[in-house]
Formats: C-alpha cells, sequence, structure tokens
C-alpha cells in the first residue's frame, strides 16, 4: 500500500463507498441515515484491517478515515433532506432526491481533503532511503535515523570532492568523491549511490551509481538537465555501514562557482 498513489487509494475507496450507498439507498430502498451507517462501517471494516497490516503513517491513516467517514455522512445528510421533504409534504413531493445547500457544503469539504490529499502526494514524493533533511519520515523510520546518524558521527569517515565547479546546464560535468575512514585510511569496494533531487521538476530526478574509479575515488560524469536548485544525496554502503551525506548546488548555464562537501 506504501507504493500505491494517495490519491488512487483514495479515489477507489470513494466510489466503493459511493456504490454501497446507492446499493442500500436505490436498490434496498433504505432510509439515507442507514444507508450511510452501513457504507461507513463497512469502510470501516475494509479499511482499518488493510492499514493496521500495510501501516501508511497518521497522516494518511487519518486523510483516509476522514474521505471515507465523509463521504458516507455527506451522502446520508444530503438524501436525508427527501425523506424528510417526504414525510412533511408526502409521496407526490415533487423534487430531486438531495437538496443543493448540504450538497455544496459535503463536495467543499471532499474537494477540501482531496488537496490536503494531493499536498500530502507531493510532499512524500522524495523517498531515496534514510534522508536527513525528510522531516516527514515515519516514527519508526526517524528512529532508525537517529541510531544511524549516532554510529555515522561515531564512525567519523571522510567524505571529500563533488564537482570542482558548478556544473553547466545540459552540460557533461565530472561527480568525484574521496571516501577515507577518520584515520586517514581510503574506504574501497564500497557502493556509492548518488541522489540528484530537482526542486524545480521531480520528473528531472537522478539516481545513480557510482563506480570506483581508484582506491577509495568514485566517480561519473553527470549531466544535468535542469536550472536551478537541486539537493545532492551520497548514500555509501561498506558491509553494514551506511554513510549518509548531503549538499546543494545551483545550476546556472553561465555563472560556475566551486562546490564541494
Amino acid at each position: 500500500m506504501n507504493n500505491i498513489s494517495l490519491l488512487y487509494t483514495l479515489g477507489i475507496g470513494t466510489v466503493l463507498a459511493f456504490s454501497l450507498f446507492f446499493i442500500f439507498y436505490l436498490g434496498l430502498k433504505w432510509e439515507g441515515k442507514k444507508s450511510a451507517f452501513l457504507t461507513i462501517m463497512i469502510m470501516w471494516v475494509l479499511y482499518f484491517p488493510l492499514a493496521f497490516m500495510y501501516w501508511p503513517g497518521v497522516d494518511i491513516f487519518a486523510i483516509h478515515f476522514v474521505f471515507f467517514t465523509m463521504t458516507g455522512y455527506g451522502l446520508g445528510i444530503v438524501t436525508n433532506v427527501r425523506s424528510t421533504r417526504m414525510r412533511m409534504e408526502g409521496e407526490a413531493t415533487q423534487g430531486g432526491w438531495f437538496h443543493w445547500a448540504p450538497a455544496l457544503i459535503v463536495t467543499f469539504f471532499l474537494l477540501l481533503t482531496l488537496q490536503e490529499a494531493n499536498l500530502i502526494t507531493k510532499a512524500t514524493a522524495y523517498k531515496p532511503g534514510i534522508v536527513v533533511h525528510d522531516f516527514r519520515e515515519k516514527e519508526n523510520q526517524y528512529n532508525d535515523y537517529q541510531k544511524q546518524l549516532a554510529k555515522q558521527k561515531e564512525r567519523a569517515w571522510k567524505v571529500t570532492g563533488g564537482w570542482d565547479k558548478q556544473p553547466l546546464y545540459n552540460v557533461s560535468n565530472p561527480f568525484i568523491i574521496k571516501v577515507a575512514d577518520k584515520s586517514g585510511n581510503v574506504i574501497s569496494k564500497a557502493n556509492v549511490k548518488l541522489a540528484l533531487l530537482s526542486s524545480a521538476n521531480t520528473d528531472k530526478d537522478m539516481h545513480l551509481e557510482l563506480p570506483e574509479t581508484a582506491a577509495g575515488v568514485y566517480s561519473k560524469d553527470i549531466i544535468l538537465p535542469n536550472y536551478g536548485e537541486w539537493s545532492i544525496l551520497v548514500t555509501i554502503k561498506k558491509g553494514d555501514d551506511v554513510h549518509v551525506i548531503k549538499g546543494q548546488i545551483e545550476v546556472d548555464p553561465v555563472l560556475e562557482k566551486s562546490e564541494s562537501f
């Protein structure tokens, strides 16, 4: 479930909630309140076990809970208007089966929740592992990161390099780093991954592996396909040790500035 878009899960769940409600309300001819109550209960019964098995985090859980509940509750409100009018005016009452005013209010809150879901989806677009600057990490991931950070500080690896000058847009530039332990001994045969995240266009994000070109030296020629600010994330793995560093660089078509870690 964590790999499925939030908008997809909300959309599928909402369609299911609508279908259940109208099966009860139009198919079985139940009252709006009863149809809404049973719809909400079924949605909870279906979603809660999935959320428990694939815990998405409190924010994602809450937005699903609100959206599925508001869908059933909102349909109950708008259809209850018709039932009330029928009791007051008789079976021959004219007009649609819902009133525009409560429908408009419920629609507003559903759209507001959908917009929040869209923001959460964009906010969690970057998932490069243990990320220093990602304050939206789930609690267990954050705790893992704190443990990893403590080990990293104790390990005190020395990682130097990067670009010797600011890389130019759409021009091949060598990215070179040197890795050594705290005593200055080179660390060779490590797995080094580089994530380049564009602040302007997430579709341009790059995830690369840096080969070892000399003892403790890892490099690759890189072409950055977009202007603006890029976040740099280097993950170095040697056995059970994981070392993560980050930086930033501004890609400009004219100016050239030194950038290193």
